[in-house]
């Protein structure tokens, strides 16, 4: 859906609906005024609620893409997930909330190492989230997620954009002040079971 956007309003709309960048902080990244942010807001999420309408995937294929997606990161292979992305992949990962800045990736053999490092289970990342979460497949706005979770908390998300059977964007937050509504949606609603119970 994202690759519908102009790159202006695909950099607006993931600062501001993934990672809920106030208009005044995306005009300072963007270098753009904040009444240009905000209408590049407007018609960016007004193209995207189109094109849900015509891509929005189903529980059951938004589930088999994001065990695709968790079984080839937790493989260690950087190869399986490298055959899960498109050749334009675009991935943006907010440094597990530790850094200055979101990191940004074009390069799937990149992406795919990234995301194999941040699904390999360590000491310190457990500690950082709190204990070992699950991993659960979910849908975020009409598009396949994996979600970590530990108990009625949400302390990870990837956001998975498709085209046709492969991987096309990957947005990741891992800040746990950003992930407050989500968390708040997941209290309410029921859970399949997890893809993996204790990472």
């Amino acid at each position: 859906l994202l690759e519908r956007l102009a790159p202006i309003e695909r950099a607006v709309y993931v600062l501001r609906e993934a990672f809920s960048h106030r208009h005044a902080e995306i005009a300072e990244i963007l270098d753009i005024s904040v009444s240009a942010s905000q209408q590049h807001a407007h018609r960016a999420r007004s193209r995207v609620r189109v094109a849900r309408n015509v891509h929005t995937a189903d529980r059951a294929a938004a589930r088999r893409i994001a065990e695709a997606f968790v079984d080839a990161a937790a493989s260690g292979r950087t190869e399986r997930l490298v055959a899960l992305l498109t050749d334009d992949t675009t991935a943006v990962f907010d440094g597990l909330g530790l850094t200055e800045h979101l990191l940004s990736y074009t390069v799937p053999e990149q992406i795919a190492a990234v995301v194999r490092a941040a699904f390999r289970p360590t000491p310190a990342k457990r500690r950082l989230a709190g204990g070992r979460p699950a991993i659960h497949a979910d849908m975020v706005n009409g598009l396949p997620a994996v979600l970590a979770t530990l108990g009625d908390k949400v302390v990870g998300l990837a956001v998975l954009e498709t085209r046709g059977d492969k991987i096309a964007s990957v947005v990741s937050i891992a800040d746990t002040d950003r992930l407050g509504r989500l968390t708040e949606r997941w209290r309410r609603v029921e859970h399949a079971d997890p893809l993996i119970e204790s990472w």
